[in-house]
């Protein structure tokens, strides 16, 4: 895929989430989501790894799954600029570790990747590795069970993914979202996507 069908992919992309009261599931409620990127900076240096550096030729920023009123996403992937401001909000996760909790739960290409963005109010990250087998994959920080999950052989791969969720991963972008609407005190949880391209998907029950 070229960079410029996937930034098409994303334009072309939107929906609604259909939605459940936390604590009331009979209520419910249509909360529309998009996508949204800044432009490039074209001075930005960044690693020719993983279709990273054609990527950032295009994207500036990208925020997937945006939902205006609360501000929340699925999946925020931040300008090089602001690598370093989330991989030390990363480093807070990991930086009181000991030897040996080092040498059981951290991969071995740690002291080698970026940390190139966020599940939103999650405390998760996403990294990328810079060398070794995994160079340029895509995986997740998950602080909950402080796992490194891979999500995907690169950047490419990762949006396209993001963009047709199947029941897990909605699911898994479901739990960490928290949306709201203005005037009303409820949150809502997602039940079902549903895009303009016809796919409906249902989180897990």
């Amino acid at each position: 895929m070229k960079i410029v069908e996937l930034k098409e992919a994303v334009l072309n992309h939107s929906g609604d989430f259909i939605c459940s009261g936390r604590g009331d599931d009979e209520d419910t409620k249509t909360i529309s989501f998009k996508h949204k990127f800044d432009p490039p900076d074209l001075v930005a240096e960044v690693p020719d790894i993983g279709k990273l550096k054609d990527f950032y030729s295009t994207f500036g920023s990208l925020t997937l799954y945006h939902h205006e009123a609360s501000d929340d996403a699925g999946f925020y992937i931040t300008n090089p600029e602001g690598w370093s401001i989330i991989e030390e909000e990363f480093s807070g996760w990991i930086e009181d570790l000991d030897e040996e909790e080092e040498e059981e739960l951290l991969p071995d290409w740690i002291n080698d990747c970026i940390v190139i963005g966020e599940i939103p109010h999650s405390g998760n990250y996403l990294l990328v590795p810079l060398s070794g087998e995994m160079s340029g994959h895509i995986f997740e920080f998950e602080h909950d069970g402080f796992e490194f999950i891979e999500l995907a052989s690169d950047i490419y791969e990762f949006v396209l993914r993001a963009l047709n969720p199947d029941s897990r991963s909605l699911t898994n972008m479901a739990s960490h979202m928290t949306l709201t609407e203005p005037g009303e005190d409820n949150q809502w949880w997602i039940e079902e996507m549903r895009d303009d391209h016809g796919n409906v998907v249902k989180t897990e029950a």
